[in-house]
């Protein structure tokens, strides 16, 4: 038997790697490793990710790879709930509390879990990140 194995994702140009931003590389790499940590079969994650894209397609807004991340991301949410590995609540109520911390982070902070709390015009006593948020090799 034949084992289906993932790989790197290229961009439709097949001239390098297909993540914009760095959260789409964490949601590819999820899967990949929930996969190779044995808790479900790929043909499985084929089978949800080819339905979300029937029942979610591309906006006429959407660019490529907004469109296929954003069901990347839509079926591993789905998965995990699947999995038992979490609830359609719980995914909800991070997804806020993330909306939540973006809205209250201070311009030039990186945005934290521990700003969802705080009020968006309160004085923000977070001192900014001074170490870089990536860093990547030259090419």
């Amino acid at each position: 038997m034949t084992t289906l194995v993932p790989v790197w994702p290229l961009s439709p140009s097949n001239e390098g790697p297909a993540f914009d931003s760095p959260w789409q590389a964490q949601a590819f790499s999820l899967v990949v490793h929930l996969h190779r940590s044995g808790l479900f079969a790929w043909q499985d994650w084929v089978a949800i990710f080819s339905a979300v894209i029937q029942e979610a397609p591309a906006t006429p807004s959407e660019s490529v790879n907004d469109a296929y991340y954003r069901q990347w991301l839509l079926a591993t949410e789905r998965l995990v709930e699947s999995l038992g590995l979490t609830t359609a609540a719980a995914i909800a109520e991070r997804t806020e509390a993330w909306r939540q911390a973006y809205l209250n982070t201070p311009h030039g902070q990186a945005v934290a879990l521990s700003h969802a709390s705080c009020p968006p015009h309160a004085e923000h006593h977070h001192h900014p990140r001074r170490a870089p948020v990536a860093v990547s090799q030259a090419r």
